[in-house]
């Protein structure tokens, strides 16, 4: 199954050795700041293992679940369903947390995610850190989380 948020590109190229054989992760670099895909010469070009998936992440966790017929019903979050939730903050975090590890943990190249830290912003914002540990390693990500 392409699990590429680009579902033209493909993972024909080396494979890892796993419980399974997946074929290295690739997505087209993503310029995070800017919103845009990266380019070189003039030219898109693809980023591999741990910084594809951070591309991936970033992809999966601003898609909304069932919404795009493009995108199977394992793709995406529900985060939305928070938006305007008052209340406890700790219960509001555990629930950012399990609508996240719902919409990472379907990707198989991602094994763990763990040691979740929330800052809060003005206006409900809230930006979630966590570890990630994937079959190439472990890396922080960051993503914010609105609720308005």
């Amino acid at each position: 199954m392409n699990r590429s948020v680009f579902p033209f590109t493909s993972h024909a190229e080396d494979t890892i050795s796993n419980e399974r054989k997946l074929p290295v992760f690739q997505e087209y670099a993503y310029d995070f700041e800017k919103n845009c895909l990266k380019t070189s010469g003039g030219h898109t070009y693809l980023v591999k293992k741990d910084e594809a998936l951070k591309v991936w992440l970033y992809y999966v966790l601003r898609v909304a679940r069932y919404r795009y017929a493009a995108h199977s019903h394992e793709y995406g979050n529900e985060l939305e369903e928070l938006i305007g939730t008052a209340g406890n903050r700790e219960i509001l975090e555990s629930e950012i947390m399990r609508y996240i590890k719902e919409a990472v943990m379907v990707c198989p190249y991602i094994q763990e995610i763990s040691d979740f830290e929330f800052l809060w912003g003005a206006e409900g914002r809230c930006t979630a850190c966590f570890k990630v540990t994937s079959i190439y390693g472990r890396f922080t990500y960051e993503s914010e989380v609105y609720n308005e």
